[in-house]
């Protein structure tokens, strides 16, 4: 099967290893490589696969899972990490990925991962998923605790306006927006904007 795949690894024996699981796959794409998660946003190219190490010098944990998302929207994407913690992987579940290896799995693994992905399915145990399923329904039970207002203040703030432009934009004080805010973080049980606006980007909007 052809296509355009991204591995993004800071290891290069890792991305010819990934890049050989392409190919053993049956996959034979145009592959773009990065060491960095900011190089890996930066490809413009639409890609069919992302083999994304959570681990790059940049990464920022799950969150920059989202990142890659945001960038490669069309994009099935394949987690390789130094973890086996289950929590981990049903984290990245959570997150939309499309499946998980550790690092320290057998070639076979990420050749059988790819696979799994290449049809259409997510490369998760099931317990795992199971697990995902439920962490991934949370963000949507509290993001339905909020009200109208607060709602679209939250999208506001996924837009990367600050409380003056906030208010302005939706024809409200600061004060109001900052009421708002406040009552964002705590309806979400986060403790900042950016954790806020991740609870909003993981139930899929």
């Amino acid at each position: 099967m052809a296509g355009i795949a991204l591995v993004a690894d800071d290891h290069p024996l890792c991305r010819e290893a990934a890049k050989l699981a392409l190919v053993a796959a049956g996959f034979d794409p145009d592959v773009h490589e990065a060491a960095t998660l900011a190089e890996a946003v930066a490809v413009s190219a639409a890609m069919d696969l992302v083999i994304l190490d959570l681990g790059l010098p940049d990464s920022k944990g799950i969150a920059s899972l989202i990142d890659v998302k945001r960038a490669q929207p069309r994009a099935a994407i394949l987690v390789v990490s130094g973890s086996e913690a289950a929590d981990v992987e049903a984290r990245v579940a959570a997150s939309g990925a499309a499946g998980f290896v550790p690092k320290a799995a057998p070639f076979t693994d990420i050749v059988a991962a790819i696979q799994v992905i290449q049809g259409g399915e997510r490369a998760f145990n099931s317990t795992v998923l199971a697990i995902a399923d439920d962490a991934a329904r949370e963000p949507e039970r509290r993001l339905k605790s909020l009200t109208a207002a607060e709602s679209r203040v939250l999208r506001a703030m996924a837009g990367g306006g600050l409380n003056k432009q906030i208010a302005h934009d939706l024809g409200l004080s600061e004060i109001t927006v900052k009421q708002h805010v406040k009552a964002i973080l705590r309806k979400l049980d986060v403790i900042n904007r950016t954790q806020a606006v991740l609870k909003l980007h993981a139930a899929g909007n």
